[in-house]
């Protein structure tokens, strides 16, 4: 289940703490990294291109993985986050996956259920900093491939068949938001990074594209001199297809589709240096620092 691992070990730990700050917050609906909310009750992921309703009595605040939501008096915490799969089969791979770092073990307790055509979860257990948990999950997948996840966490001595019908309310109540146009038009252009290689007399140089197009289209390329173990996913081979954008200006993920039915998602997350945000003109795709339309 793609889940921030450390934030999940942290916030199950101090899961009375958590609470006390959701009941804080009056049970006001949040905008997560959006702007303007349609309906007050929802909390709007734009950067995962999904928005929901809280149950009721669940409070939402936003944190760096996604959504948490705690309650006054019901133990434990649901966290709502996005997902990269791009079909129920390989949603199922990662939800059968579970999560294995840093201290924090979930794995499903039985062989996930389809829940509808786009979804589908189970049970599960595991352990958090040697203490036990239990609860329940659910993936639901998006139109144009992504979606959200919903995970309900608590102690075993808690756990009961509330969390699966609050993590279902979550599902039903998802609304996957259509494709950001304006955000879009931010990334048409030509995108380059650039590498050297070597060093003195041996040194080499090699450039990596991705064009990416207002129709919709892409082309990657690499020139020669460096290896192709270096760069991101878009700069190892040349390839075209089509791309769509989803998240903020700030941070999200390209979406590209080759033609072969076959996809690659790749996050992003502005460059920033002295304070400014290089918003539109340059980002880290798959973690290497790519500029629009600066050939070196």
């Amino acid at each position: 289940m793609p889940l921030p691992a450390p934030s999940v070990r942290a916030r199950t730990a101090e899961g009375h703490e958590v609470q006390q700050d959701c009941k804080r917050l009056g049970g006001a609906a949040v905008t997560v990294d959006g702007d303007g909310v349609a309906d007050p009750r929802e909390v709007v992921l734009r950067s995962a291109g999904f928005a929901f309703r809280p149950p009721a009595g669940w409070t939402a605040r936003a944190t760096p993985g996604g959504v948490l939501l705690g309650h006054a008096t019901i133990p434990g915490v649901i966290l709502v986050s996005g997902h990269g799969a791009g079909t129920v089969e390989e949603m199922r791979r990662v939800f059968t996956a579970g999560i294995a770092e840093r201290g924090l073990r979930l794995a499903p307790a039985g062989a996930p259920e389809q829940l509808a055509q786009d979804a589908l979860g189970g049970p599960v257990e595991g352990t958090a900093d040697r203490s036990s948990l239990l609860g329940w999950a659910a993936m639901a997948l998006a139109p144009e491939g992504g979606g959200a996840t919903v995970l309900a966490l608590t102690s075993p001595e808690g756990y009961g068949p509330a969390y699966r019908a609050v993590v279902m309310r979550v599902v039903e109540s998802l609304r996957f938001l259509p494709p950001d146009q304006d955000l879009a038009a931010h990334f048409v252009g030509v995108w380059w990074h650039f590498e050297q290689h070597g060093v003195s007399s041996q040194r080499s140089a090699s450039e990596s594209t991705v064009a990416m197009r207002a129709d919709g289209t892409f082309t990657t390329g690499r020139e020669p001199g460096g290896s192709d173990e270096d760069g991101s996913s878009l700069g190892r081979s040349t390839s075209s297809g089509r791309w769509s954008v989803r998240g903020t200006l700030e941070q999200g993920e390209l979406v590209l589709r080759y033609p072969d039915g076959t996809r690659t998602v790749v996050p992003y997350v502005v460059h920033r240096e002295g304070g400014t945000a290089y918003e539109g003109r340059e980002y880290y795709f798959d973690g290497v620092l790519y500029a629009k339309d600066a050939k070196p």
